[in-house]
């Protein structure tokens, strides 16, 4: 859920009671219009007050909901609510912002390629990760009466050139083992007595597992699998997998620093964490990008100028930093100087 309002939680939780009710139905709450998409989307099921609940939320502006959809914490009831009086009065902007959020469930997007005007299926097209990890979207969309000549040449395409069965390259497995057993230990450091056999066993499956899987396999992997699977993911060669593992929902900030580190992914992977208006706000996140050479020098820019003295000062001496940055680093510690 978005909201931490205690009266939008007890509303969530199903039983409102009368006068809370009341008093949301005649919107004499102190709630922003976010809060009472939430609380209204909640209620429809109470035939108490489905009817007025509808209405209410036919009046509230489209932008707040077009923002509402956007966010990866955003509860699922009220995107379907959305999603479905979108699909209903042909919403183009709405149903556009919902696909591109990676935190929506293939179902929607599923609903979406079934009933949605030739435009909505264009920009679906455009989603690769996602129709390579969910092929059924794709055979969805040509069930529908919109999907045209041009649409249907794109599924051709992206079905010959990822769907076909062939070799996949091997993930080797000197790339990714001491990373992977050190994540896999740390999981396991609760436990009275660490067996590095049982550690070292179980990364070696994980990698062998991933190592069978086909182009579409690893991709759906990258978007739904575990911190461990991601890891491995990461190091593929291919890099429509590297960038599934940087659209997964379920990845989080530590997990991101760990990439962000890596000297050895490519430049458009640390590109797209530098681009990262979500990650970036993490002050950690910003230092590793910063002292990575292969993040965009006009990313890295902006970065330095937000960093503490004393990153700055090492900075100033990193060896591995662009000369770029570097000397950026020293100018702006003479001038911190000279302020003082």
């Amino acid at each position: 859920m978005i909201s931490k309002n205690p009266l939008v939680l007890k509303i969530a939780e199903g039983a409102p009671g009368d006068e809370l009710l009341k008093y949301l139905l005649s919107k004499q709450l102190a709630f922003t219009e976010e809060e009472y998409l939430e609380s209204l989307v909640f209620v429809l099921p109470d035939p108490r007050a489905k009817d007025q609940a509808q209405q209410l939320l036919g009046l509230i502006p489209q932008p707040v909901k077009e923002q509402y959809v956007q966010k990866r914490e955003a509860e699922l009831r009220v995107i379907e609510f959305i999603l479905h009086e979108a699909l209903e009065a042909g919403y183009f902007n709405t149903l556009t912002l919902i696909i591109h959020n990676q935190g929506v469930p293939a179902e929607f997007i599923l609903r979406i390629a079934a009933r949605a005007q030739a435009a909505v299926l264009e920009t679906l097209l455009e989603n690769q990760i996602r129709l390579i990890a969910y092929p059924e979207i794709m055979e969805r969309m040509e069930t529908n009466p919109e999907c045209n000549p041009f649409i249907r040449g794109r599924i051709r395409e992206l079905r010959e050139f990822y769907l076909q069965p062939k070799a996949v390259e091997a993930i080797p497995e000197a790339e990714v083992m001491p990373e992977l057993v050190a994540v896999i230990a740390q999981e396991h450091k609760e436990e009275p007595q660490l067996d590095e056999n049982k550690v070292q066993q179980e990364a070696l499956t994980a990698l062998q597992r991933i190592n069978l899987m086909g182009i579409s396999e690893r991709v759906r992997l990258a978007l739904t699998g575990n911190k461990t699977e991601r890891l491995v993911l990461i190091k593929d060669a291919n890099k429509l997998v590297q960038a599934a593992v940087l659209d997964s929902p379920k990845m989080a900030d530590d997990e991101v620093l760990i990439h962000a580190r890596n000297l050895s992914l490519p430049g458009d992977i640390i590109g797209k964490i530098a681009n990262s208006r979500e990650w970036t706000k993490n002050y950690t996140i910003i230092v590793a990008l910063v002292e990575n050479p292969k993040t965009p020098i006009s990313r890295a820019i902006g970065f330095v100028k937000l960093l503490h003295d004393r990153d700055l000062a090492v900075l100033s001496r990193d060896r591995n930093a662009s000369p770029v940055i570097r000397n950026l680093a020293m100018n702006l510690i003479k001038q911190k100087e000279k302020v003082k």
